[in-house]
């Protein structure tokens, strides 16, 4: 029966794309970590702007128990860069606000911890490295041109994946590094 119902559906939408799928597929992990909206983490740069987003990442959001309104946006910030977000969050706060049509934020809570975002190193200027001949055979036989562009672009990039060292794991607000 359930083969029945999942074939219906996808037979009433069509093929999706990832884009389209996404905030159904993150949102209940979105929701434990007390993200009702997973909107404020994917639109984080649009929300505060790039200088700010640079400089902080939502972490949790805490709500009132029962309630969805006057929640505390748990916010990491990198390094000095606090007493400038301390001095904005009345500004970020009315922009998340703003951007979600009700007040969902009534305050900000700082933690100080490293930001995930893009490297900017000049290592990745660098062309990507060639994949093995057998998966550029494989791609040569595509007849597609713009899958086969595709699927090189996706080879090169997990080449150069595999070849970058791995990134520490990040630290939970109140977690401390053990000394090895």
């Amino acid at each position: 029966m359930s083969e029945d119902k999942d074939s219906a559906i996808k037979a009433r939408r069509g093929m999706t794309t990832l884009g389209q799928s996404i905030g159904r597929v993150t949102s209940p992990a979105m929701r434990r970590r007390g993200f009702a909206e997973a909107a404020i983490i994917t639109n984080w740069p649009a929300i505060v702007g790039r200088p700010l987003c640079e400089h902080t990442q939502p972490s949790r959001i805490v709500f009132p128990r029962g309630e969805r309104l006057g929640g505390t946006l748990h916010l990491l910030v990198s390094g000095a860069f606090a007493p400038d977000v301390q001095h904005l969050a009345p500004q970020i706060i009315e922009r998340i606000n703003g951007h979600f049509g009700y007040g969902a934020i009534a305050r900000i809570e700082l933690h100080h911890g490293r930001i995930d975002g893009p490297d900017h190193s000049p290592a990745e200027d660098t062309p990507a490295p060639e994949p093995p001949a057998e998966v550029k055979a494989a791609i040569g036989k595509v007849a597609d041109e713009g899958l086969a562009t595709a699927l090189d672009r996706l080879a090169r990039a997990r080449e150069a994946a595999e070849s970058r060292p791995p990134r520490a794991r990040r630290l939970r607000p109140g977690e401390r590094r053990r000394p090895v």
